[in-house]
């Protein structure tokens, strides 16, 4: 019994394990060394160890859950947690309009390294396309088409699947093909007003939580981008 309960891992004041409670401060020690050494792809690196349980957890949930009854598609603004913009006055999706990216600057997203975040919706689909895994390697590489469609959040790094969430699924499982940005936003200016707290979003200006994202790791990311734009 004393082996068991030394299992357990102790609860911290909020009600959150320790470990959980901890690993903001001890992931943002470690990525603040990397800016130090101005290491700026070390710190891209560490924003995809971050996410990549978050995308496997997105592409799988269809299987554990009943018909109908997984995830489903991402709804960006409501996953991120954030609805207006303090000190601006403004929604957030105003915000992301506002700065979106020219599309000759638009990066391209590497299936089998970025993090693209897809959600499988349709039992079938998903489904259907595992099973022709195979059939692929022999017909070909896996390609982009018209229906997929990626929006890129800059410099959280992350790639937003708007369409094609099975089919890209597939290639990311493969570990092959690239897709091109058919939209991309620059958070750059929302770091003045905007922080991540381990919990949730806060208020610069006021000190007030003001939301808190789907994943934790959204705001891991989004702090990680911030000493990626310290850096350069």
């Amino acid at each position: 019994m004393t082996f068991l309960k030394s299992l357990l891992r102790k609860k911290a004041p909020d009600g959150e394990t320790e470990n959980e409670s901890n690993a903001f401060e001890n992931l943002m020690m470690r990525a603040k060394i990397f800016a130090n050494q101005k290491n700026v792809a070390a710190l891209e690196d560490l924003q995809k160890l971050v996410m990549r349980p978050i995308q496997s957890l997105r592409m799988v949930d269809v299987y554990f859950k009943p018909d109908h009854k997984s995830l489903g598609v991402y709804h960006i603004w409501n996953d991120f947690g954030l609805n207006y913009v303090p000190g601006l006055d403004n929604s957030f999706i105003s915000h992301l309009i506002e700065n979106q990216i020219e599309k000759e600057d638009l990066p391209v997203a590497k299936l089998g390294r970025d993090i693209v975040l897809p959600s499988g919706w349709s039992p079938s689909s998903i489904m259907n396309s595992l099973g022709r895994i195979g059939e692929g390697r022999k017909s070909g590489p896996w390609e982009q088409d018209s229906n997929h469609q990626l929006h890129y959040w800059y410099p959280l790094n992350i790639f937003w699947v708007g369409g094609g969430n099975h089919s890209i699924t597939v290639g990311i499982i493969l570990s092959e093909g690239v897709i091109k940005s058919a939209e991309g936003y620059d958070l750059t200016k929302l770091y003045e007003h905007v922080y991540f707290n381990g919990q949730c979003w806060i208020d610069t200006h006021s000190g007030k939580a003001i939301g808190t994202p789907i994943y934790k790791e959204l705001g891991y990311v989004y702090e990680i981008g911030r000493l990626i734009l310290q850096v350069k």
